[in-house]
């Protein structure tokens, strides 16, 4: 059988990583990765992207997802409601479309938390927080687990489930003959958020940092278009990891500094070493990466926690 067709389909997203990529695959079963933020705007891009391709929504079989955040999840219950598509996501991340919080209330009451435990002082907490996303147009919806090296039968080959986890814990790479689509574990231009992503979880940069060794090593002699989730396709798999390796390792060197230099820190007090003057929604952003570097200098050995500072080892 003749290679399937893939398709990119580039959605309108309201956050700072752009556009999201929607890929779809015209094989057997119609496979479409990621759907978008849940918006009417994204989901009209999409069904026009799909149409200028020459296909139907009702042509969308099966819908996997890379991960559970909302510019990527945002659509897929929609498809499943009118169409029926079967939507699949890794275990770790299933509650986020089987139970989804549409008015953020649950993520609201979370990141309250985190600010505590971060001691960022009230003046500098986002104000404007409940502002700063819409209210998404979202349902709950029915989903199948994965797991990693699971592998999906299509007409011309399989579907290869490689789990990532560290931009959240249930971030996916799919492998489809020469094509890796890649979600946000490894995007060309930017990190992505190490921290924020999954904020009821522990060691995020631990595991996106073996995640990263995966997928260098699994890939350092093929020949692969990488198909991100923002961004543009890139060949450059293997040095791509590797540059994101290094940024990570200099910003623990960088914040192992800090601690020597400063003393005890608070997670805000390292944030704002590491990044400058924040606002809004990316105080929880950069607050969230600091904790994450931080937790990885203590695994290390590099740092201990006094009370509810860092200190150096």
């Amino acid at each position: 059988m003749s290679e399937s067709n893939v398709y990119m389909i580039r959605v309108p997203n309201p956050f700072v990583e752009g556009r999201t990529c929607v890929y779809v695959i015209d094989s057997d079963p119609v496979t479409m990765i990621d759907t978008g933020v849940a918006t009417d705007r994204a989901y009209d891009a999409l069904l026009t992207g799909l149409d200028e391709n020459g296909l139907k929504p009702s042509d969308i079989k099966r819908i996997i997802l890379t991960h559970k955040h909302i510019d990527h999840i945002g659509n897929a219950w929609r498809f499943q409601q009118q169409f029926r598509s079967e939507i699949m996501i890794h275990d770790a991340d299933l509650r986020s479309v089987v139970d989804v919080d549409p008015s953020g209330e649950r993520y609201a009451a979370l990141v309250s938390s985190r600010l505590d435990e971060w001691n960022v002082p009230n003046g500098e907490r986002p104000s404007d927080l409940d502002d700063s996303f819409p209210k998404w147009m979202i349902e709950s919806a029915e989903a199948t687990g994965l797991g990693d090296e699971q592998q999906l039968p299509m007409g011309d080959g399989h579907l290869e489930i490689i789990h990532t986890p560290g931009h959240t814990m249930g971030s996916i790479c799919l492998k489809f003959g020469r094509y890796l689509f890649s979600g946000d574990h490894v995007l060309p231009d930017i990190s992505p958020n190490i921290g924020a992503g999954d904020m009821r979880s522990e060691d995020l940069l631990s595991h996106y940092m073996v995640s990263l060794k995966k997928t260098r090593d699994r890939f350092r002699d093929d020949d692969l278009q990488v198909m991100p989730g923002h961004g543009l396709p890139m060949q450059t798999m293997t040095q791509r990891c590797e540059e994101l390796i290094g940024h990570h390792e200099q910003r623990l060197e960088d914040a192992v500094l800090i601690l020597r230099q400063h003393g005890n820190q608070s997670i805000y007090e390292v944030a704002c070493r590491l990044f400058g003057e924040m606002e809004s929604i990316h105080v929880v952003l950069g607050c969230a990466e600091a904790k994450a570097h931080l937790d990885f200098l203590v695994e290390q050995e590099r740092a201990k926690v006094e009370g509810c500072k860092y200190a150096p080892a």
